[in-house]
């Protein structure tokens, strides 16, 4: 679990925070970047004669890199505690470096595959390491603020990964836009390696008390906090955190916890469905490719709104409204997509709006449940929430590849996901509105809102 870091000092992001919050920023465009890379190659892989490969075993190889990452999210939380945070970042992001590069030089399909689950497995470590290490070292009264701040590295990195296709691809090919994801997170790592401290929870729990005095003295950190979290962490430990697995299926919990379950499902379907084959789909419709992958950036650039407009109806009226009309807002666009409209501008608006009722709503289930269950089992609901919901990431390029595969048409493609939003939507709106949480206060409900 995360330590809380209380500064009563200064609320303002100092430089030594911004120095932290900018280089997990730097790890999160090349996150985003490598997540949503798959889906601006895809028509062309489908192309490439010396493979020849189905549109079900591109749908494969696209759930692959999400495998590794539920790998990564477990391998991570182990070794993060016996060595440490962020040799572990630094040790993933190195990892997923080395295998972009793999991708790029991959002569065969099968290698290809494996390069990408081996890609997962660092991705899966990187988001939450720096996570912790965000939330970590925000002041107390910023941390909702600056954690989305370097949450924004994910939708850039998706951003530049559609701009860059769209220029790279034709002239260059499918495979220079490995070799430029693997690149510039090369040249982070060693920043990482110099300037990024460790994590004061980790330091704490090891004893090294000299170090966290340092770190706390550069970041102007009171320390007796410190120590007072690490009492209280310890005390949790040692009692209601050892039931929080069995808190979350009990009676009163059961429903609400497989329903949250169910909804990041649908939410991560969507996600990883339309980041693997929304260029292919369009193309399909007789857009070009350029005009294709455009969509890619326009669906990221409707997340980047849509998140702050669910966020302030979830903040004005509460997260279970705001998560429900975000899911229809899904559904809604998915269902007039799959009519292909023949305008341009209409087809933009829709595309940015499903981007906000998917990868937008996700960050708002992550909310809901974080707010939704009391401190006691907050990080235990959504690890689970999450774990359980990358099932759907992996199901979902699968899905919709057999879809194309089988040349049904758009229709078909966009009403999967209209469905996948509309079931998200009941599955929601069936949660109990008995909130368990509701004893967290409000400055725990801002840091929850800002968890990916």
């Amino acid at each position: 679990m995360e330590a809380i870091i209380e500064s009563t000092k200064k609320p303002s992001i100092n430089g030594g925070t911004k120095l932290v919050v900018l280089l997990s920023w730097l790890f999160m465009i090349f996150e985003g970047y490598d997540l949503l890379v798959y889906g601006t190659i895809v028509p062309s892989l489908l192309e490439y004669k010396q493979w020849d490969i189905t549109p079900t075993q591109a749908g494969r190889y696209g759930s692959y890199v999400v495998i590794g990452m539920l790998v990564g999210a477990i391998v991570a939380g182990m070794l993060a505690d016996r060595f440490g945070r962020k040799k572990v970042l630094i040790s993933g992001a190195a990892l997923c470096a080395i295998f972009m590069m793999g991708s790029a030089l991959s002569p065969t399909p099968e290698l290809f595959g494996l390069s990408r689950f081996i890609t997962g497995i660092g991705l899966g470590t990187v988001m939450p390491v720096v996570t912790v290490l965000t939330l970590e070292y925000a002041p107390s009264k910023r941390r909702a603020f600056t954690t989305i701040i370097m949450y924004s590295g994910y939708q850039l990195g998706g951003v530049l990964a559609a701009l860059l296709a769209m220029s790279l691809i034709p002239s260059m090919g499918w495979r220079a836009m490995f070799w430029i994801g693997a690149i510039p997170l090369l040249l982070v790592v060693p920043l990482a390696i110099r300037f990024l401290p460790e994590s004061l929870a980790y330091l704490m729990a090891k004893g090294r008390k000299k170090e966290v005095e340092n770190i706390a003295e550069r970041f102007n950190i009171p320390i007796e906090v410190l120590e007072k979290e690490h009492r209280e962490e310890n005390s949790t430990k040692n009692g209601k955190e050892m039931n929080s697995i069995t808190s979350l299926l009990s009676k009163s919990n059961r429903k609400s916890t497989i329903l949250f379950w169910l909804a990041s499902f649908c939410g991560l379907f969507m996600i990883f469905g339309l980041g693997t084959w929304l260029p292919t789909i369009m193309m399909q419709s007789g857009y070009s490719i350029g005009s294709a992958l455009s969509f890619l950036l326009v669906l990221n650039l409707g997340t980047v709104i849509g998140s702050f407009l669910t966020a302030a109806a979830a903040d004005r009226w509460s997260h279970k409204f705001a998560c429900t009309i975000s899911f229809l807002i899904a559904f809604a666009a998915f269902i007039l997509l799959s009519f292909n409209f023949p305008s341009m501008l209409l087809t933009y608006i829709l595309i940015a709006a499903a981007g906000m009722g998917s990868i937008g709503t996700q960050y708002l289930i992550n909310a809901y449940v974080g707010v939704y269950y009391p401190a006691t089992i907050r990080t235990t609901a959504l690890g689970w929430s999450l774990g359980i919901g990358r099932f759907g990431g992996i199901v979902g390029p699968i899905a919709v590849g057999l879809l194309v595969s089988l040349s049904l048409g758009t229709f078909w493609h966009f009403g999967l996901f209209a469905l996948t939003g509309l079931i998200g939507a009941i599955v929601v709106f069936s949660i109990s509105s008995s909130t368990k949480g509701q004893s967290l206060d409000s400055s725990s409900s801002q840091e929850v809102q800002s968890i990916h």
